[in-house]
């Protein structure tokens, strides 16, 4: 070879040497960190470039992929197992997450065909890549096709570990002593020999179909159990629950380096994390329609908890601990959970009151084993607490119910004029000493209990698949045969005529059949345990109202009859006050005499 020749081959050598060093040093240093701007504008948005990547196109689809074939996939899967008495639980080695868990502790929790129930709801081949529990590291990007090593450690933990890009990654799932526990322990320690800036991202994911979510057909009256949520709590108690609908048009982050929860939930179930220590930053909710557009099938909710930023010089490792509660909303499992897990159940604004109905209402199952006489026996209960202000409401009622004939005799001269129609019926009150707000106050005062006993039974897990009868086998669903339902709507009917009222015909009339109608179909779609409560309210109601009216005619009877000047309920003040003015003893005197002369003949 010439000199020429040897000159150009060292040449090509040097090139390719170089090429090969920059490319190395480009792939090492790539993934250690982008600029400051960049970290500011992920932490302020809560979003991490996985999650990026899952949000696919434009449209805002989450479409992540796989390079692996399903062939590669079979050859490489290995499933993992948690088993308690409570569940069973799979974890994959491909994505290193939750694919499912299914309860099987509780007999109540099966599917239509008797296995149990997945509470884990992207077990499908369309849902593959969405297991709860998945972890992100922000800016160090993991491999879409990752495959852990993975050692089934005892029935109750599962290890995962990876090593690349300068880490190595130990991860460690252990059912937790409470029912529904799984605590997750991830380990990440820099084995490169530059410093790395990271951050712990977990994720978990539910999938709920259109329909299911949907209610029924009148979706005010309604409320399906599968209705769902993504959820923050942070802080002192502040939190936020999101639907589909306002989740779908951007990803919403809350906190400020004190976050509780963050959590996919429907009525009953739900699939919530929670930091183990004081360390969790952010959480992160967001939803998708699929496919994209007004004809979805359903939608795929996300919730993240995101960790602080860290830096990992080299040698350094950092550890994290997090718990998952992966179940239904019982109310001693959550309690055992801590970790402010007892916040996932949805109480409303009288949560106070409802949690301690709730209770009562356990307390009372230990000695009446029947859900549905609990539900009764509760609601008797609490009827005799507030009897003494039900009590002034029908009183009132029962007053102005004696003075229906002057009442419509007042709609009847009136009817034309609104002014002096009003103006005759306060007369009327203030004559025979009614105050009409006496039968509202006291409702007034009702309402907080009675709509905190509507929320405890509406989210009542205890209620789910647990018969009151033969024929009412699911106090959680609505009534199959519509027997409930109608048999309220009766009683409401029989209230509305029994119920006095200064309405004219016209309004009486949509009171006393609209109203029923209007709660019977709201009922035909709630859950029968509510509709029972209703209805037993509902008769409670009627025979205390018919109590006050036999009280107030024996009165009544004792009293004489009332006339147009005399009240017996008045009294001798009424007539002291009356005979200050010159008119009326003139007017009683000739009526005395008429009396007198009638006693001697």
């Amino acid at each position: 070879m010439d000199d020429k020749n040897r000159r150009l081959l060292s040449m090509i050598v040097v090139a390719v040497g170089i090429g090969a060093l920059y490319y190395a040093t480009t792939e090492l240093m790539g993934s250690e960190g982008s600029t400051d701007e960049t970290v500011e504008t992920q932490e302020a948005e809560g979003v991490t470039e996985a999650e990026g990547s899952d949000e696919g196109s434009d449209d805002g689809e989450a479409t992540p992929s796989t390079s692996l074939s399903e062939e590669e996939r079979q050859a490489r899967q290995v499933i993992g197992h948690l088993r308690t008495d409570a569940f069973e639980a799979d974890i994959d080695n491909l994505g290193g997450g939750l694919r499912a868990l299914r309860i099987t502790g509780d007999e109540r929790f099966t599917e239509e065909d008797g296995s149990p129930l997945d509470v884990v709801s992207t077990d499908t081949a369309q849902f593959e890549q969405y297991q709860s529990l998945r972890m992100s590291l922000g800016e160090v990007e993991l491999p879409e096709d990752i495959v852990w090593d993975l050692t089934q450690v005892s029935d109750r933990e599962v290890r995962l570990t990876w090593e690349g890009q300068g880490l190595r990654i130990t991860r460690s799932f252990l059912a937790g002593q409470g029912p529904y526990q799984i605590w997750h322990t991830v380990r990440i320690a820099n084995t490169a020999d530059y410093e790395r800036t990271t951050r712990l991202e977990q994720e978990v994911w539910h999938w709920v179909l259109r329909d299911e979510e949907s209610g029924g057909i009148i979706a005010i009256g309604s409320r399906s159990p599968a209705i769902s949520h993504g959820v923050c709590i942070w802080d002192e108690d502040e939190e936020e629950r999101k639907d589909r609908e306002d989740l779908a048009e951007n990803v919403h982050g809350y906190g400020s380096g004190n976050v509780h929860i963050a959590a996919v939930e429907n009525v009953y179930f739900t699939q919530a994390l929670a930091a183990g220590g004081d360390r969790a930053a952010r959480c992160s909710m967001r939803a998708w329609d699929i496919p994209p557009g007004d004809d979805a099938d359903g939608s795929l909710f996300q919730a993240q908890l995101i960790y602080p930023w860290v830096e990992l010089d080299p040698g350094e490792e950092v550890s994290y601990r997090t718990l998952a509660y992966v179940g239904p909303k019982d109310r001693d499992s959550l309690n055992l959970a801590g970790h402010h897990m007892p916040d996932m159940i949805d109480l409303g604004f009288f949560a106070l009151i409802a949690n301690q109905l709730a209770r009562l209402l356990s307390f009372i199952h230990q000695y009446v084993p029947n859900w549905g006489l609990a539900i009764i026996l509760l609601t008797l209960l609490i009827r005799l607490t507030l009897f003494p202000l039900t009590n002034l409401s029908f009183k009132s009622m029962a007053k102005m119910r004696r003075l229906k004939p002057e009442m419509d005799r007042i709609n009847e001269l009136y009817k034309d004029d609104a002014e002096k129609k009003g103006a005759a019926t306060m007369e009327l009150y203030r004559k025979h000493k009614i105050n009409p707000a006496a039968g509202c106050l006291p409702s007034l005062v009702q309402l907080p209990v009675w709509w905190a006993l509507y929320t405890s039974l509406s989210t009542n897990i205890e209620l789910y698949h647990m018969p009151f009868t033969l024929w009412w086998s699911d106090l959680s669903s609505p009534d199959p045969y519509y027997v409930l339902p109608v048999m309220l709507g009766a009683l409401m009917h029989l209230q509305q005529r029994l119920s006095p009222t200064s309405m004219d015909a016209t309004q009486a009339k949509m009171m006393m059949y609209f109203m029923p109608i209007m709660i019977t179909v709201f009922m035909l779609f709630l859950p029968s345990g509510l509709c029972l409560y209703m209805l037993t309210n509902s008769a409670l109601g009627i025979a205390q109202m018919r109590l006050n009216e036999h009280r107030l005619q024996k009165e009544v009877e004792a009293a004489g009859p009332l006339d147009s000047d005399d009240d017996d309920d008045d009294g001798g003040d009424d007539d002291e006050t009356e005979e200050s003015s010159s008119s009326k003893p003139q007017k009683r005197r000739p009526r005395r005499k008429r009396r007198v002369r009638r006693g001697r003949a």
